[in-house]
């Protein structure tokens, strides 16, 4: 960290040895608008933001400065805008100070630029807007002059196809055909409705006709409503159906007959009526009559003839209607067909019609939009007022504020100290920060545990394995494991006393790992030594059936073992083994065979283990790694809880949040981490656990942790 911050004061100390000086300038500008003093009168506004974000852009513009610059032979004439602002002019600021004056600051890193270059801008800038006025106004007469002259090309052409389309045009003979067809739809509907008032009348008159009577007959034939322009009337020819085709007559066809109206087959429709009147006259007469004479009377008899002769003439005026009525139905009929053949003709004559006027239209607009371009044109020419300062900005070099043409303005010696000394005090706490952020494994015990919300019950330094494994720790068998690492075990086997399972006492205690090499059988080991040395009858047993090795750790036989259990091939009495230490037995693996990993989740196991629980007070369970095998997702079924150990600077974090992860969903206890192989020859470890036997990790920090003691080993 005093490196760091050192190497940032360092950092300042050259930037202000190694910088360019940089001088700057402020400088006021005024602004001379003329506007139109009518538009000031009726309160309207040019937009002074507008024309300030204006000035600006132009101002700063690297066109403007090269040129202004070029006046002044500061630099060359094939000087470019980046080689300009890289090596003599790094910034140029425009502030609005009120609505008639801007300050413009310029940093350069020559003391002359920034006392001649403002008043050099404010000439070039007028300079230029002279120069683009006098462009701008022949640019624009040449454009509206070729404008106006294609406008008029295009008026005159406009006007000619106008002429000419007016010529050869037939939209009058369409519009007539139009009109001439005009009443096709409405008569046809009119036509069809009066058809199925008839085909009404016919049905009634075919079905009832007899039980209506004569003059029922003749009220609904008389009925229908008649028009005047569809009256048939004698003289007329009306197309007639004859009879269909039939077997006997097949030369006949179905075709349609003109047949001529004759007076008998329409006169008399109406007279009926009056024939009626009389009838019921003769008949009232016979009512009277017959009260004073009998029926052979001749008044009687008179009367009788009388009313034949009227309901004979009734009966004929039937005939006469009823012939009308259905040549009058023919008739309707062959005006429909008639009309309904018109039809197609009045879609044709309407579309015609109408592409015929939409093309009119269209050139119509064409050419009012030519002739309104013209005007517009024409307008634009006469409102052009070239040498009129309506509405123009002038700019006024008034002198400047303040000015460090002697003195440069950078590098600060105070703010390169301050920078410098916050670049070292960032790097200095940063950078270890962000290596630690960056690691992906486990190194720091309760940073890890406090981030699982599981209890870092203690750590194992960076031993030589051979110390670790050495079991036989009894002071009458001149043990050499150093008592300062035995009190870590201590401490381990303490934490699982006090960190009380909800599954009972601590009777059965499995410890795992996430990967394999992570040493959980040396910690299992130590464990089973903690608990014996407190007078625990205590057993450790090999759960590892593919590649555990607690017997080459212990130093114990490998025969018959758990596996040889497991399949009945060995008695337990056979199997247990008692270490050279007090009160610690051992049950070793055993040869590997095919099938024995699935027996420790059947009876058989659990059998085993209760046997085993009413021998022993502690049993320690040296179980397979958790990620890519079974075992030990079962086997924390049998255990109070787990003791996870993780290797520090080498157990991935993702792995080891796996491990604790799949246990716990399964409702695993755990006891807490361990975390193993921690080198104390890094100062870094050494602040972060200096709290664990001090006195001892203090004499171990100079040892080589490869060399390896010797030790004395009695059975």
């Amino acid at each position: 960290m005093i490196i760091l911050f050192a190497s940032g004061l360092l950092a300042g100390l050259l930037a202000y040895a190694y910088a360019r000086p940089t001088y700057s300038s402020n400088s006021i500008i005024r602004i001379n608008q003329y506007v139109d003093s009518t538009k000031v009168a009726q309160g309207i506004s040019y937009g002074d933001r507008l024309l300030f974000r204006t000035l600006v852009k132009q101002l700063s513009s690297g066109t403007l400065v090269l040129e202004a610059a070029k006046s002044l032979n500061l630099i060359g004439e094939k000087t470019t805008n980046k080689e300009l602002v890289g090596g003599l002019i790094p910034s140029i600021s425009i502030d609005l100070i009120d609505d008639a004056h801007i300050e413009l600051a310029i940093f350069s890193f020559e003391p002359r630029v920034v006392r001649e270059l403002p008043r050099a801008l404010t000439e070039q800038y007028e300079l230029n807007k002279v120069s683009m006025r006098n462009e701008f106004r022949n640019k624009a007469i040449k454009r509206y002059m070729d404008e106006m002259a294609f406008v008029r090309a295009k008026v005159s052409e406009q006007l000619d196809i106008k002429q000419k389309f007016e010529e050869e045009s037939s939209l009058a003979n369409a519009q007539i055909e139009l009109e001439r067809l005009s009443n096709v739809p409405v008569d046809l509907i009119r036509l069809r409705y009066r058809k199925e008032e008839m085909e009404r009348v016919k049905g009634i008159l075919d079905k009832q006709g007899v039980e209506l009577g004569v003059i029922g007959q003749l009220s609904l034939l008389t009925s229908m409503p008649k028009v005047s322009e569809d009256r048939l009337s004698a003289g007329s020819i009306v197309k007639q159906q004859v009879s269909p085709f039939t077997f006997q007559s097949p030369v006949a066809t179905k075709a349609l007959t003109q047949v001529v109206v004759q007076p008998d087959m329409v006169d008399g429709i109406e007279p009926w009526r009056e024939l009626e009147k009389k009838k019921r006259s003769v008949e009232e007469n016979m009512r009277v009559t017959r009260v004073k004479f009998l029926d052979d009377h001749p008044e009687m008899i008179k009367l009788k003839e009388e009313l034949n002769v009227v309901s004979s003439a009734l009966e004929l005026e039937l005939e006469v209607a009823r012939k009308a009525f259905s040549l009058e139905f023919a008739r309707t009929s062959e005006m429909l067909v008639n009309l309904e053949g018109k039809m197609p003709d009045y879609h044709k004559a309407n579309k015609t019609f109408d592409d015929k006027k939409m093309g009119y239209d269209l050139m119509s607009k064409g050419q009012l939009a030519w002739d309104k371009a013209y005007e517009q044109l024409s307008q634009q020419i006469e409102g052009l007022r070239f040498g009129n300062d309506a509405g123009s900005v002038n700019l006024e070099f008034k002198g400047f504020v303040n000015i460090r043409s002697e003195l440069p303005v950078s590098p600060s010696r105070s703010q390169l100290a301050m920078l410098g000394s916050l670049l070292g005090l960032g790097l200095a706490f940063g950078a270890p920060l962000l290596l630690v952020k960056l690691s992906t494994t486990v190194s720091n015990l309760n940073e890890f545990a406090e981030s699982l919300g599981i209890l870092g019950i203690g750590i194992v330094p960076l031993t030589d394995p051979k110390v670790l494994e050495e079991l036989n720790r009894s002071p009458t068998v001149d043990a050499t494991v150093p008592n300062v690492l035995l009190e870590n075990f201590r401490l381990i086997r303490s934490s699982i006393l006090l960190n009380r399972s909800p599954k009972g006492d601590a009777k059965v205690i499995m410890v795992t790992s996430a990967r394999p090499s992570e040493g959980k059988t040396t910690v299992s080991s130590n464990i089973a030594w903690a608990f014996s040395s407190l007078g625990d009858r205590t057993l450790l047993i090999d759960c590892d059936l593919r590649r555990g090795r607690v017997h080459e750790a212990t130093g114990c036989s490998n025969q018959p073992g758990m596996t040889a259990l497991l399949t009945g091939r060995a008695l337990l009495v056979d199997c247990i083994q008692k270490s050279p230490a007090d009160n610690l037995w051992l049950l070793p693996r055993g040869p590997v065979l095919p099938g024995t990993t699935e027996l420790l989740n059947t009876g058989v196991f659990s059998g085993i283990l209760d046997q085993l629980k009413g021998q022993f007070d502690r049993i320690i369970l040296d179980t397979p790694p958790v990620l890519g095998l079974s075992e030990t997702t079962f086997l924390q079924n049998h255990a109070e809880g787990i003791v996870m150990v993780v290797r520090a600077n080498s157990t991935p974090r993702k792995d080891a949040e796996d491990a604790f992860y799949t246990l716990g969903k399964l409702g695993a206890h755990f006891y807490g981490m361990v975390l193993n192989g921690v080198d104390f020859q890094k100062r870094s470890n050494h602040f972060n656990y200096y709290y664990y036997s001090a006195s001892y990790y203090e004499a171990n920090w100079d040892e080589d942790p490869t060399v390896t003691k010797p030790i004395s080993k009695k059975s």
